[in-house]
Parts: C-alpha cells; sequence; structure tokens
C-alpha cells in the first residue's frame, strides 16, 4: 500500500510553526542575559547607595513598639542612633517610631558607614517606647553586612528579644582590618552605646 503524499500547503505549514518555535527558542536565550545583566546592575546601583557597611533592623510591622539600632564607630569613637544620627563614618538613613507614628507598613531602621575604618565596631539595640502597648516583649531582627568591591559579606544575622522598655542589648562587637573582617574578634560580651550616649549628653 502507498503511503498518502503530503500537499505542499501542510509541509509549508509545518515547516512555518518549525521556524517559529526556533526564532522564539532563540529571542528567549538571547533576552536572558541581558535580564540577569540589567537586574544585576540595578542591585549594584542599590548597593553602592547603600554604603560600605549596613546594619539593619525589623520587627513585627503591626508593633506599636519603637525600637531604635545605635553604632559605635573606630576612630573618633562616634556613638550613632537616633539622638546623634549623623557621624564621620556612620549614618542612620531611617528612624522608625513604630505602627502607630509611621504609616509606611514597615518597623525598619538601617545604619550605612562611608568606608570601613581599621577598628572594632559595635552594634546594639534599644527598646525606646511600647507607645501605650504594655511591656510586651519584642522580637527583633539584625542583619550586619559588609562590601568587599561587589559582594556583600555577612557578619552577623540572628533574632534578639527585647524584654521591656528601657531595656539595651549589645548585639556584636568586632574588628575590621583592610576592610577584612577579623573573624577571631567577634564579641558577644554585654555592652551599651545608648544609655553611655544619654549620659553623656546630659552632662
Amino acid at each position: 500500500m502507498t503511503r498518502p503524499r503530503e500537499d505542499s500547503m501542510s509541509i509549508v505549514f509545518r515547516d512555518l510553526l518549525i521556524l517559529l518555535a526556533l526564532l522564539m527558542l532563540t529571542l528567549v536565550v538571547l533576552l536572558i542575559p541581558l535580564i540577569k545583566v540589567q537586574q544585576e546592575s540595578t542591585r549594584t546601583e542599590i548597593e553602592k547607595a547603600a554604603g560600605d557597611m549596613i546594619a539593619e533592623i525589623t520587627w513585627a510591622p503591626d508593633s506599636p513598639a519603637d525600637i531604635d539600632l545605635w553604632a559605635n564607630a573606630p576612630k573618633k569613637n562616634e556613638n550613632v542612633g537616633y539622638a546623634s544620627p549623623y557621624g564621620e563614618i556612620f549614618n542612620l538613613v531611617r528612624d522608625d517610631l513604630g505602627r502607630d507614628v509611621d504609616f509606611s507598613g514597615l518597623n525598619y531602621e538601617f545604619i550605612f558607614s562611608r568606608g570601613i575604618p581599621d577598628g572594632r565596631y559595635r552594634f546594639s539595640i534599644v527598646y525606646y517606647s511600647d507607645n501605650g502597648m504594655g511591656n510586651t516583649p519584642v522580637d527583633v531582627n539584625i542583619s550586619i553586612r559588609y562590601r568587599e568591591g561587589r559582594l556583600m559579606h555577612v557578619v552577623y544575622e540572628e533574632r534578639m528579644t527585647l524584654e521591656y522598655p528601657g531595656q539595651e542589648k549589645g548585639v556584636i562587637s568586632f574588628e575590621m582590618r583592610d576592610r577584612q573582617l577579623i573573624e577571631e574578634s567577634k564579641s558577644f560580651e554585654p555592652f551599651e552605646i545608648f544609655h553611655g550616649t544619654l549620659r553623656r549628653l546630659e552632662k
């Protein structure tokens, strides 16, 4: 029995579909690197704007609590937080006052540095005010990172609990040398930045 022959229109239509499929595949392959380059460019620009060392805290967005982030930089032993937001090395970029005072939908603070001079860095968190919700403990997510070229290295990421208004907890202290973390210098011994700053300002 002779196999029926395809007519010329069927052959043309089939070839056209194959051609279109190949064209679509080629376009996808060509576009993927461009999309990745654009994403990488955007991320790099954000990181450049954010600074060389970044410390940030977040807590529950429905919490009215006012939690503060404090940083202590080497050299001039500067303390940066809501009461003194601008230093030679660190800047407090966002001072979040809690849900009922800030309508962004986030409870979020962050500090960044301009450069990473050698020396010891310290970070602490403070339960500044419960804003009327009572002595309710607040869980605070903490992230501290530093830049090396286009890479961001994590120094510390953890969740800590502040138990009552007025409490300050030292998060971590560590040394940097030649823009590199001295891993064995990490310390979690108790210390205060905020209360020491208040005592100095009150003099």
